[in-house]
């Protein structure tokens, strides 16, 4: 035995559930609540003052709070997160009491088990109903044979969790958060009670999931409804529903060869028995109604409470292991994964089946884009929202766990349309979201788990018709701004956090962040921005192709019209035409020279002449994405300088597009390719560059003039690789478009390369 006559616990997670836990021990002799953390420090504070039974201590930081003199940690927070804070709680030496369910996935199960067992604490999930008085009695009756064996049960738990469910940036029913929806959050308590009465486990499991009352996208099921075949026989119904607007409350039917088991938590008396055996009653017609500890919600969840933490509380104190293991909540998952894996392809999942995702593919794949596989009911009204083109969120999750960024405000119209959808650029159908930014500034957190928060202009609509972000907020003035971005990050927990800002943030929020959150790191996110835009999404690839087709067909259209005493700004003409009339949205650039004109300033008058070099450098944009390409031509003859200078040019740019693959890296392509210039000419000079384009014409320069990147190329990475050298009193060269693929490098552009003869 321990040498405690009670145990200290600490709280992680200062949310609803804690109402149970601190009613139900409130006059305990063995629990003692006595301090607190929550990622949002004002809602740990505000419970720990409002906590009369003893002095309870709110914590800021999680490591100095485990390190404080608790014994044990009751954590209570949303289902995604329980894994990483049992290690951590583990680690600092803490018996761990963790709410159901025990983890979303079974290797999350296994982690919990493995740290809690090498750092030799005690581990129990606090799965209430396993420790309900009228549980335990049906389990008793059970065990002695009152029913004979079981053959049926009927198993049924309903709440109301519609405004949560309503949220879309709240926790619940996301699938990667929680784990799933209805199934899972309560499914936990049937499939763990259960397989505890009957003591027996489920072998397979066939589900059906619906979203009746809640129609986001983004969320599964709200109600579900699952078959359980158990290995001894038994068949089971088990119906979960978050849309139940009456009481909460849960019932049980056991039918066995001897008699029935009927329980309500609705009933005064919760549990009713009928059967055969003498042992119980003279008349087998006669339900019995057994003396048990009860009361009508929501008092049986502060009884159960109660129960499960005073157990625990003891196992530490008389140093045993809990009779309700960890093993057995990992199987409740199983269970439940079962359901949702049945979900997916339609038809009854085994046990085996599932053994076969998780030594294969993971268990985490049954929980990606389960929502798409949760019918809805046709009377609801659509909810549509967008799909992201190029962001991508476990890529922002890792980007910004690498640079230890906590969240990332972006306020640019570029990224905030990158990381929103929001229709922000110049060049949007109608670009006055662009234009009212300095009045109106939209801008977009992203947080370390990759969920991002929109701040938009109120008046704006349409907002759910453009924008995939779940959560949005509308603002009126730049003050406005500032002030709800301040307040979700204060809401979100990241005071004393690291806050990531783009460079080019407005002076009026990068003044206020530090005044208001005097205890973050304000760091530079400039960084993390770029690496999650340099690879491309495959349909931020297809609209760069779309965008270069219509720049090419641009410039054809000048070629083909071409024709002496043209002027600069007849192209001109021709280039806009032509692509409006290709349906993109605009043009980002038309550079355009005649002879030794400027190219950065078409549109003086300049004739073309015989003999002249009239080089066109378009770029369209279709759909928010921007093109880049040039071509030369000359009416008539071409010098003869010019073309070596072009066949040189173009052998240096098929040399680096050879020797561009995935982790090939940038600065040594510089090198390379200057040094193979020099081979072809010596004493010559040339600007070689590389610079991604998407978004933007140049969103960075992988080498030349203006840097060099120490940095590999990756997959889907999209850039112009481009070349100059000096011919007369102008530049001349070759431009083209290239994506990055598993196998090498591939030119997105078609045009010949060569100078254009007309």
């Amino acid at each position: 035995m321990n040498d405690l006559d009670f145990v200290k616990f600490g709280i992680i997670g200062a949310g609803g559930a804690w109402a149970f836990h601190s009613a139900g021990c409130k006059d305990s002799t063995v629990v003692k609540f006595v301090a607190v953390y929550d990622i949002n420090t004002a809602n740990a504070v505000k419970m720990a003052k409002r906590y009369r039974i003893n002095e309870m201590t709110a914590y800021s930081d999680l490591n100095e709070f485990l390190n404080s003199d608790i014994d044990a940690v009751l954590i209570m927070v949303p289902h995604v997160y329980h894994e990483s804070l049992v290690i951590a709680a583990a680690s600092a030496g803490k018996h761990v009491l963790c709410e159901k369910p025990m983890a979303t996935t079974l290797e999350g199960c296994d982690q919990m088990i493995n740290a809690t067992k090498n750092a030799g604490v005690k581990l129990m999930i606090a799965e209430n109903h396993r420790f309900l008085p009228a549980h335990q009695y049906i389990h008793d009756a059970i065990q002695q044979n009152l029913i004979g064996d079981i053959i049926l049960v009927r198993a049924y738990e309903g709440v109301n969790e519609i405004p949560g469910l309503s949220q879309p940036d709240f926790w619940k029913g996301d699938p990667i958060k929680a784990g799933g929806g209805a199934l899972m959050d309560m499914g936990a308590h049937k499939f763990a009670t259960l397989e505890w009465i009957l003591d027996d486990q489920v072998e397979s499991v066939s589900a059906t999931l619906a979203k009746q009352c809640i129609n986001l996208p983004e969320k599964a099921e709200d109600n579900a409804l699952a078959i359980a075949r158990f290995k001894k026989g038994t068949i089971a119904e088990v119906v979960v529903s978050f849309t139940q607007i009456t009481m909460p409350y849960n019932s049980l039917e056991i039918h066995g060869t001897k008699g029935s088991i009927l329980e309500n938590h609705n009933w005064e008396h919760p549990v009713r028995i009928n059967s055969i055996d003498s042992k119980l009653v003279d008349n087998p017609n006669t339900w019995f109604e057994p003396e048990i500890e009860h009361g009508i919600f929501p008092l049986y969840y502060n009884i159960s409470a109660r129960c499960e933490d005073e157990y625990f509380a003891k196992c530490i104190i008389d140093d045993k292991d809990p009779e309700f293991t960890p093993q057995q909540a990992r199987s409740a998952i199983a269970d439940i994964l079962m359901g949702y894996l049945s979900a997916r392809t339609g038809k009854t999942a085994t046990y085996d089946d599932l053994m076969e995702i998780y030594q294969s593919q993971g268990t985490t794949s049954i929980l990606e884009n389960l929502n798409n596989f949760v019918p809805i009911n046709q009377n609801l009204s659509k909810v549509l929202r967008m799909q992201p083109i190029g962001f991508d969120k476990q890529r922002a999750q890792q980007i910004l766990e690498k640079h230890d960024i906590d969240a990332l405000v972006v306020t640019s119209p570029v990224n905030v349309f990158y990381f929103s959808g929001l229709p922000t650029q110049h060049v949007s159908p109608n670009p006055i979201l662009y234009v009212l930014n300095n009045q109106y500034p939209n801008a977009v957190i992203i947080r370390k788990d990759g969920e991002i928060s929109l701040f938009y202009w109120e008046l704006f609509q349409s907002v759910e018709k453009f924008s995939w972000a779940a959560d949005h907020v509308g603002i009126l003035s730049p003050k406005d701004t500032a002030r709800q971005i301040v307040s979700k990050l204060k809401k979100w927990g990241f005071e004393g956090k690291n806050i990531a800002v783009e460079s080019s943030a407005p002076k009026f929020l990068t003044d206020y962040l530090p005044r208001k959150l005097p205890d973050s790191s304000i760091i530079d996110g400039d960084r993390a921005i770029l690496e999650m835009r340099l690879i491309k999404s495959e349909e931020e690839i297809a609209r760069i192709q779309k965008a270069l087709m219509i720049a090419e067909q641009a410039i054809m259209a000048c070629i083909d019209k071409a024709q002496e005493g043209m002027t600069d700004n007849d192209f001109l003409k021709i280039a806009r035409s032509t692509i409006v009339e290709s349906g993109a949205e605009g043009w980002d650039h038309l550079t355009l020279s005649i002879g030794n004109s400027d190219p950065e300033a078409p549109g003086t008058g300049t004739v073309l002449n015989q003999g002249d070099i009239a080089r066109f450098d378009f770029g369209a944009v279709w759909q928010g994405y921007v093109s880049d390409i040039s071509r030369h031509l000359v009416l008539g003859e071409a010098p003869e300088e010019a073309k070596v200078i072009i066949d040189r040019l173009i052998q240096v740019q098929e040399f680096c597009e050879e020797q561009i693959k995935p982790g090939v890296n940038m600065k040594q392509i510089s090198i390379d390719a200057n040094a193979f210039y020099n081979t072809l000419n010596p004493n010559g000079s040339t600007l070689v560059t590389a610079h991604s384009i998407g978004l933007e014409t140049e969103e960075v320069h992988f080498f030349g003039p203006i840097q060099v990147l120490d940095l590999p190329f990756e997959e889907n990475m999209v850039f112009e690789i481009e070349l100059w050298e000096k011919f007369q009193n102008s530049l001349i060269g070759v431009e083209d478009c290239y994506v990055v693929r598993s196998d090498g490098c591939k030119r997105l552009s078609t045009l010949d390369k060569h100078i254009f003869i007309r």
